[in-house]
């Protein structure tokens, strides 16, 4: 028995992912549409599509979409080689030191995120969510603590956990918002009368693109996480385009078309409750839980990992207990509404993004002694610190500060702009410094 439940609980935290574990492109591919369908998703489309024309909103989602799925095969390729999380993939580029530096930002903006996104399916986007849904029949604190305990148990358990849930959910949920998509339109409401109408505060396309990509670009740059557990470098990558290039933007462009149609609302909730029936009522607490568990599990999840490269002693699970625990507080106290650690979130994804550029162009560039060829089998033999590559890391995240005060931006995207300075950066001082140009991924 005993037996049995350390295999269940086993997640390899602070080792490669066994061969035998391995997985093909879809189970990877899923818990990736998992992430995508979550509740900031509708913001995202409604901040995009509600004010603008529904044919311009959709090429900003998919345009950003490419651009995030690019990066996260490339990432998720990295993961798929080395059969590790990313704070330990992280090693191989930064060194143990630089490594651990990396995954303490990594465990603090997940850790963060889970309160938000908890936050969010308590109370939507202010008055929302399943408070509105129980019209004040269970307060927001209970709901904080249940969705809490559930969401922790799948990142508990892991992979599997998470897999299994997201296999059984995704389905449902998009069954759900198709529904809901149909329950808005009919009489003078169509397709066609809404699609051109346009309001106030319309996004030019850059920068509606901008958002997009701003939005789930730490995801995208955190896919080592989920793709150890592919069978190899070619399911990783494969997994990471069915999920970015085909759940992210599907998900946007159903929730576009459903904030068009719902007159500009966006907030998924109120949306379901315009039809008043005990019957869509549940479909709503169904759908709103599901969507923040998919996603929650996974931010746990990532955070917990990091965590666990550190202290590889530590059990996995024990970790995620904490951090569910401590992630739950910080929803009971506000944390998706509190502005200071809305910023402080902001400066997490200035900090992430460059140090995956980074790790891109290493994996890509420069594979040899320096960083062990990415082998899982060196991994105890890596340098203590690699200062190339920490001081193009420290660069990319120096100008990401910088240019939210200055115009100096190349593509309007923040973090895209710091991962293509830390890239390039590390590129130019290696090959300065005459390291070898080696093309093998």
């Amino acid at each position: 028995m005993a037996e049995n439940k350390k295999s269940l609980l086993e997640d390899y935290g602070a080792s490669p992912v066994p061969e035998s574990e391995g997985k093909g492109w879809f189970g990877i591919g899923i818990v990736y549409w998992g992430i995508a369908v979550c509740l900031p998703a509708f913001l995202i489309a409604g901040m995009i599509a509600g004010p603008a024309k529904l044919g311009t909103a959709i090429g900003a989602f998919i345009v950003g979409s490419v651009v995030l799925g690019a990066i996260a095969i490339l990432t998720g390729i990295v993961g798929g080689q080395t059969k590790l999380s990313t704070g330990l993939s992280a090693r191989f580029t930064f060194g143990t030191i630089g490594a651990n530096i990396l995954q303490i930002v990594l465990f603090f903006g997940a850790w963060g995120w889970f309160g938000v996104q908890l936050g969010f399916m308590a109370t939507g986007f202010g008055n929302g969510g399943l408070a509105f849904v129980f019209n004040g029949a269970m307060p927001g604190w209970l709901i904080i603590i249940i969705g809490g305990v559930l969401m922790t148990l799948t990142a508990m358990y892991g992979f599997k956990a998470i897999e299994k849930l997201t296999v059984i959910a995704i389905p449902l949920l998009l069954v759900v918002i198709i529904a809901t998509i149909a329950t808005v339109y009919g009489g003078d409401v169509t397709l066609k009368s809404v699609a051109s109408v346009t309001g106030e505060g319309a996004m030019p396309f850059g920068v509606a693109v901008s958002v997009v990509i701003g939005s789930f670009i730490v995801g995208g740059l955190i896919a080592p996480d989920i793709t150890r557990y592919s069978k190899g470098k070619k399911a990783a990558g494969w997994g990471m385009a069915f999920g970015m290039l085909l759940g992210f933007p599907i998900v946007l462009i159903l929730g576009g078309i459903m904030v068009k149609g719902a007159g500009g609302e966006f907030d998924f909730s109120r949306v379901m409750l315009s039809n008043p029936s005990g019957f869509w009522v549940v479909l709503a607490v169904i759908t709103i839980i599901l969507a923040a568990w998919t996603t929650n599990d996974n931010n746990l999840y990532s955070g917990a990992l990091s965590l666990n490269a550190m202290f590889p002693k530590l059990k996995k699970w024990m970790i995620t207990i904490v951090s569910g625990a401590v992630g739950t507080i910080l929803a009971l106290l506000g944390i998706n509404t509190g502005a200071g650690f809305q910023t402080f979130l902001g400066f997490l994804m200035i900090l992430i993004p460059p140090a995956a550029g980074v790790i891109i162009l290493d994996f890509y560039f420069f594979k040899g002694e320096a960083n062990k060829g990415f082998d899982p089998k060196n991994l105890d033999s890596v340098p203590k610190f690699r200062v190339i590559p920490f001081i193009a890391w420290m660069v990319g995240s120096a100008f990401g500060f910088v240019i939210q005060y200055t115009p100096m931006q190349f593509t309007s995207v923040v973090a895209l702009d710091t991962i293509i300075v830390g890239a390039v950066v590390y590129f130019i001082i290696m090959v300065a410094t005459k390291h070898k140009i080696s093309l093998k991924a």
